[in-house]
């Protein structure tokens, strides 16, 4: 059937009607014309519209026509709320971070104060003792019941250990300018990170520092 009868019969131009036999879709004018277009033309020949509007959405579908301008908006609208939850994440791993060094914190500066009551339940108290943190400079002597009286006066923050008799009586963090005193009936050993930034007293004596030059050090007092 010439083109022209059906241009006149279904009222559509000859170049949509051409555009729909030849699968031209970007020559017409929407998606939603060209499914009319493709009915009322489909009823004009005398097809079974069902039939040819599934072949045409088929076939309109693989000819990379572009979507619906609404369809394409779509993806941007979905994509929206993910930088909102990437903020989220961000602040609340800065948030955890700020807690965590805060607890890093209160346990570098508290935890050694609590340090100093070593539990030895098999000695009595007269045994090892462990005090007198608050005054500066060594001013007691020995008594008999103790021969061996350590005082440590760090410079700077290092850490030490002090243990006597197998017992641990002090790990931890020397606080610049504090006096840490220890009592004992028996050797002594003092260990830590950097000897030359401690300072030592031995029954009221000063001994200088606990080593001469900076590094990992191990000292023993006898009485």
């Amino acid at each position: 059937m010439p083109i022209d009868k059906a241009e006149v019969a279904t009222f559509i131009s000859e170049r949509f009607l051409r555009a729909l036999e030849e699968g031209r879709w970007e020559e017409l004018p929407g998606r939603a014309y060209a499914l009319g277009y493709a009915k009322v033309y489909a009823r004009f020949l005398g097809l079974r519209q069902e039939e040819v509007v599934d072949l045409f959405l088929k076939a309109y579908g693989e000819g990379g026509k572009r979507e619906h301008p609404r369809e394409t908006r779509k993806p941007a609208e979905v994509l929206l709320p993910r930088p909102k939850k990437r903020r989220k994440a961000v602040l609340f791993a800065i948030l955890f971070s700020l807690v965590a060094l805060c607890g890093v914190l209160l346990v570098f500066f508290f935890a050694p104060l609590h340090s100093f009551v070593a539990e030895n339940p098999g000695k009595s108290e007269g045994t090892l003792l462990i005090g007198d943190l608050a005054s500066p400079l060594p001013s007691e002597s020995p008594t008999p019941s103790f021969p061996i009286v350590l005082r440590l006066v760090a410079e700077k923050v290092t850490w030490a250990d002090v243990a006597s008799l197998g017992v641990t009586m002090f790990s931890g963090v020397l606080v610049p300018g504090k006096a840490y005193v220890f009592r004992s009936e028996g050797p002594v050993e003092v260990s830590g990170d950097d000897g030359s930034a401690v300072r030592v007293w031995l029954n009221g004596e000063e001994r200088g520092h606990l080593a001469d030059t900076p590094g990992p050090f191990r000292e023993t007092f006898v009485p």
